[in-house]
Parts: C-alpha cells; structure tokens; sequence
C-alpha cells in the first residue's frame, strides 16, 4: 500500500486572563457563572499548589474558536504573577445547554517533552469509495505522540484519496514521516471494506439492536410485573 501524505497542524499559542477564585461549592460556582458571567478552572501541576481561577467565559469561547482545545495557553494572572504557560487537560460542559462549566489547565514548560493524545483527522475520499462502492470504517481518532512541548502537534492529518477496496492504514504506516508517535503500531486506523462486507456490518447491527429492543421491553414487563 502506497505511504499516505501526512501533515502536522500547529497548536496556536493563545493568552488567558484568570484571577483569583474565592467562590467554592455548587451555589457560589453557579452564581458565578450566571450573573458574572466567569468560567471557574484550577491550574495545577510542576509540583506547585493548585490555584484556584475564574476567567471570563466570552473570552473563553474566543480562544477555543481560534486554537481549539489543543491551544497552549500563555496564562494572564490579573493579580500580578508572572505569566506561564498550560494546556487545556480538561472542560466540562453542560449536557444540555453545551457551554463550558468547569476548565482544568495544566502548568507547561516549553522545553519539557511529554506524551499527549493528538487527534487524527482524515481528509478526501477514498478511491475504494468514489470509484469502488466501498465504505470507510476509521477505528482510531486520536494518537499519542511524544514531543518537546513547544513542538507538539494540534493535530495529525493523512489524505486517505489513494486508498482503496481492502486496503488497511495502521500506524506502523505513519511512523516513517512522524517517529514521535507512541501508540502501538499494530493500531488500525482506517480500513476500506468492500460492498458486501459494508452491508454485512450494517445488517448485523440491525440485527443487535432489535436483540437489544427485545431484552429491554422484557425487563420492563418483568419490573412492571
């Protein structure tokens, strides 16, 4: 199989202003954030006491508009400390509304090498698929890769036009143009599956979730009973 074109996508480098958080527990979080409009987080790591932030939620959304999660963060402290650098480690959002409730950041050094979860994006349509009639199954979205922080990827893209009906990308197929990734090699990442293999996944599908309809209405007739 013929090597995919790779390409690495460059983290932005964003500013964040955070200050100083009193507010702890659900009623004085929640009000934070609904009449101040403040997004609260803890910044944490490099063997320092955890602090306590709250940053504007607006300004929040701005900056995971530009860089996306995968930003590196220049931290702002508005209570005068010198400004260091973090990753985004965690936001929880709200399950309904989707806006970020909590944010977790974690302290960097620029020169430091750590491993991180990169996310691994497919561009174009496979030759098996536009030509063939095949369909594509990708069963990895996310890779790990070891990189001086200053130097680590957003994102990997791989143009996976050239593929087609049975063939199978692994990550052993990227390590000659990205040494740095660490998952293991024998990973699939996509595989091409012909016609009839495509409608075999989807009728035994089918088939599990009328299984899985059937058992539930069975226990509820048994607790209704």
């Amino acid at each position: 199989m013929p090597a995919v074109p790779l390409k690495l996508h460059e983290r932005a480098q964003v500013p964040l202003k955070i200050a100083p958080r009193q507010e702890q527990g659900k009623g004085p979080v929640g009000q934070l954030r609904r009449s101040e409009g403040q997004i609260p987080g803890v910044l944490y790591g490099h063997k320092q006491a955890p602090c306590a932030f709250k940053t504007n939620a607006h300004e929040f959304e701005q900056i995971l508009s530009k860089g996306g999660q995968n930003a590196t963060i220049t931290v702002e402290h508005e209570d005068g400390k010198e400004s260091e650098g973090a990753l985004i480690r965690e936001i929880q959002y709200h399950k309904v509304r989707g806006h970020a409730m909590h944010l977790d950041l974690l302290r960097i050094d620029p020169s430091e090498t750590l491993k991180a979860e990169v996310p691994l994006v497919t561009v174009g349509v496979p030759e098996g698929v536009r030509n063939g009639g095949g369909a594509l199954q990708q069963t990895l979205t996310s890779i790990e890769v070891e990189s001086v922080v200053s130097e680590m990827p957003a994102a990997i893209e791989i143009d996976i036009t050239s593929l087609i009906i049975g063939d199978s990308l692994h990550v052993s197929d990227l390590l000659d143009q990205e040494p740095r990734i660490t998952t293991d090699p024998v990973r699939t990442i996509v595989n091409i599956l012909s016609p009839r293999l495509s409608a075999i996944d989807e009728e035994e599908g089918e088939e599990g979730a009328g299984e899985e309809g059937e058992e539930s209405g069975n226990e509820e007739e048994e607790s209704q009973e």
